[in-house]
């Protein structure tokens, strides 16, 4: 698939992946040939791997180990974004291993996206494309989120799902990456799968970690945040309305309660960085 590399430390790499979803069904067979943390921010994109099936959208962080064969899976059309940091096993062994873990494989496949990650995420994001680089910047949020994931704990399942119930599970999760912004109630996602609200309600918990409204919920606010980081002067109301908040004041007590901070906070820091190298600059001449 098309991939833009923003940055090549030698032994990590941060890149743009994205996938135009031009086509259907399973892709080629793909080694790893090193460890790789993975991002979604637009879309989502199915792995099939040894350990099943695996959503990759914005929620979540999916992590694959050096050596390990997977294929990607396409469902439905339409764009996929995600940011992709690949690092080496010598890397790895020294971030990861140091910390009393096996610095030879990831302990899980996915790891949830915290608060803290998704800001480091943004500030990664924001280091890379700057047009003065800070290089330090980038490799420290990079090994940041790769550390994330590297000491990330497996979902406690109470009872393992039905091979119908976890797809109907990624296909909810598919769903809502591309139509996260529109009202869909509990009985529409339901019938989609064909099953009952309750059950799919009680297994998507049991298995994302997150409920079906606290979900989509944090899909809205990632969304949110990367309009927010790309807009020169963002319209909050606006950002509210396309990200399938009922208003401003709905945005930011959701973007406050989840990120700990107020959109307005993530403008005015971008601008404040811009403006630093922008005087830098005038000093420099």
């Amino acid at each position: 698939m098309p991939q833009l590399r923003w940055y090549d430390g030698g032994s990590l790499v941060v890149s743009d992946w994205h996938c135009p979803g031009q086509s259907l069904g399973t892709g080629p067979e793909e080694s790893a040939p090193a460890f790789e943390v993975s991002i979604g921010r637009v879309g989502s994109h199915t792995i099939r791997a040894v350990d099943g099936e695996t959503v990759v959208e914005g929620t979540r962080l999916l992590c694959i180990n050096a050596g390990e064969v997977f294929r990607p899976v396409r469902r439905t059309l339409g764009l996929d974004r995600r940011t992709r940091i690949t690092l080496s096993a010598d890397a790895m062994r020294e971030l990861v291993g140091a910390a009393g873990h096996n610095p030879r494989r990831f302990p899980t496949r996915t790891v949830a996206l915290t608060a803290r990650a998704a800001l480091a995420h943004h500030e990664l994001l924001r280091a890379v494309q700057a047009a003065s680089r800070d290089e330090l910047a980038i490799h420290s949020l990079a090994l940041e989120l790769v550390a994330h994931a590297g000491h990330g704990q497996p979902l406690r399942h109470a009872v393992r799902p039905t091979v119908a119930v976890g797809a109907a599970i990624r296909a909810i999760q598919e769903l809502l990456a591309r139509r996260f912004a529109e009202p869909l109630t509990l009985a529409v996602l339901a019938a989609h799968v064909d099953l009952s609200p309750w059950h799919l309600s009680r297994r998507f918990h049991s298995e994302v970690g997150l409920g079906l409204h606290q979900y989509r919920t944090r899909l809205r606010l990632l969304s949110a945040l990367h309009r927010i980081r790309d807009s020169r002067r963002p319209d909050l109301a606006r950002v509210a309305f396309e990200v399938g908040f009922s208003s401003h004041s709905h945005l930011s007590r959701e973007f406050r309660a989840f990120f700990g901070v107020p959109p307005s906070h993530v403008y005015w820091r971008r601008v404040g960085a811009e403006n630093a190298v922008r005087r830098l600059d005038l000093a420099a001449r």
